[in-house]
């Protein structure tokens, strides 16, 4: 359902002028026409225009997915960089208790590497993941974007020295490339089960793909 929205503009007149503001408005509503044509500059990453509604059949497999991480695992390391982590931190923070780490309560945390190649992260991530039982989700188109790669091949030897490598298949989620890439190629070869990041969907677009959402749906809200 359509609605109309008006803005009272009369308190704007001693910085711009109305016949500005209508010269501006009609450019939005030629880039507007733009977008949804799909005819500018950088028309091959548009896909977030018809988003949430693309990913909608993909929820249902998502949500068993985060229980299923909850059901197996006391927290899930989220390994991304840029886009591929922001996203479902910010939904995770936003949404969560503001001294949920200070809460006796157990829950699932949600916990995130490869957003930098810091040896100190790395080592106190480890010493933490040493008491905990825990899954990995890694998102990576490519999967050789250096700080993820990096991350996600110290935690996978670490998960399955932990739990023993076929465990360890089972607790690894790749959200990566359709059908390419150095990740879809070692999720193929070792069982994992995958999500895709839509090729017309960039990083910073991507928290309403399987890319944040899964992460999110993953984190218990308290």
């Amino acid at each position: 359902m359509k609605e109309n929205l008006s803005i009272n503009l009369k308190n704007t007149s001693k910085f711009i002028s109305f016949e500005e503001i209508a010269a501006f408005a009609q450019q939005s509503a030629r880039h507007l026409d733009t977008l949804n044509a799909g005819t500018g500059s950088g028309n091959d990453f548009l896909g977030w225009l018809s988003l949430p509604d693309d990913i909608l059949p993909q929820l249902d497999k998502i949500e068993k997915t985060a229980s299923y991480l909850r059901s197996v695992s006391d927290t899930t390391v989220v390994i991304g960089i840029g886009g591929s982590y922001l996203g479902a931190r910010a939904v995770i923070e936003a949404l969560s208790h503001s001294f949920s780490p200070l809460l006796k309560s157990k829950h699932h945390e949600v916990i995130f590497a490869g957003q930098n190649i810091c040896e100190d992260y790395m080592a106190e991530l480890i010493e933490i993941l040493d008491k905990r039982n825990y899954s990995i989700v890694v998102i990576s188109k490519s999967g050789t974007t250096t700080e993820p790669a990096i991350a996600f091949r110290i935690l996978k030897d670490h998960l399955e020295e932990k739990v023993g490598k076929p465990a360890a298949a089972g607790r690894i989620i790749a959200i990566t490339d359709a059908k390419k890439g150095a990740l879809r190629s070692l999720a193929k070869t070792n069982g994992y089960e995958t999500f895709i990041i839509p090729d017309n969907i960039g990083g910073r677009y991507s928290v309403l793909t399987p890319v944040g959402l899964l992460p999110s749906q993953s984190a218990d809200w308290i």
